[in-house]
């Protein structure tokens, strides 16, 4: 489990002109503000909850359809995969990205173990250079569909489902609803063996 550190901010304006000043100021302190610092960033609680609030929004609804090109350049609709009876992972990725790298032998298990039960691969690529998109898959062995319309961060599919940081996923039940969202590793398997069994 990450260790999360927790530090207060404080905000002070101004030097005081004499040391009532500094008293009566102390007592009208803005409160102190927790701040989770991740790797070298740091957010207020308030924007980590926006983010997974904003996430998990989605969770218990019918999926948004959206349009992306194919390996070959072919125009594919997300709902040619989902709604249809099968278990879909919308899986949101990128070529340059380590940690969704680290995360595909994950993916991939999972494909292999579910998809004769039910389950299919959707890859939305956050790449912009086709050549590297192509690589990656070749390199990762990602036999599913994947999908980009080359545009990085503007990204269609990830405007629409807010995805502010990758991998990300969604998994969607054979009538079209989102039912988790985030899953990874362990959590992945783990909720796949609860809605497919062994």
């Amino acid at each position: 489990m990450k260790k999360v550190l927790w530090l207060a901010a404080l905000l002070v304006a101004g030097l005081p002109a004499s040391a009532q000043q500094t008293t009566d100021n102390a007592k009208k302190a803005v409160p102190m503000q927790k701040v989770k610092v991740v790797g070298k960033s740091a957010k207020t609680l308030e924007q980590v909850k926006a983010e997974q609030d904003a996430k998990t929004a989605f969770i218990g609804q019918q999926f948004t359809d959206f349009e992306m090109a194919d390996t070959e350049g072919k125009m594919h609709k997300l709902s040619e995969y989902v709604g249809k009876g099968r278990w879909v992972l919308v899986d949101f990725w990128a070529s340059w990205c380590g940690p969704c790298r680290a995360e595909m032998p994950h993916v991939t298990a999972a494909y292999q173990k579910y998809h004769t039960k039910g389950l299919d691969v959707v890859g939305i690529s956050f790449d912009s250079k086709k050549d590297a998109w192509l690589n990656a898959i070749q390199a990762l062995n990602m036999p599913w569909i994947n999908l980009s319309d080359l545009k990085a961060w503007d990204c269609l599919g990830g405007k629409i489902y807010k995805v502010n940081s990758i991998p990300d996923n969604l998994l969607i039940d054979p009538q079209g609803k989102i039912v988790a969202r985030g899953l990874r590793g362990e959590a992945l398997q783990a909720k796949l063996q609860e809605v497919l069994g062994e």
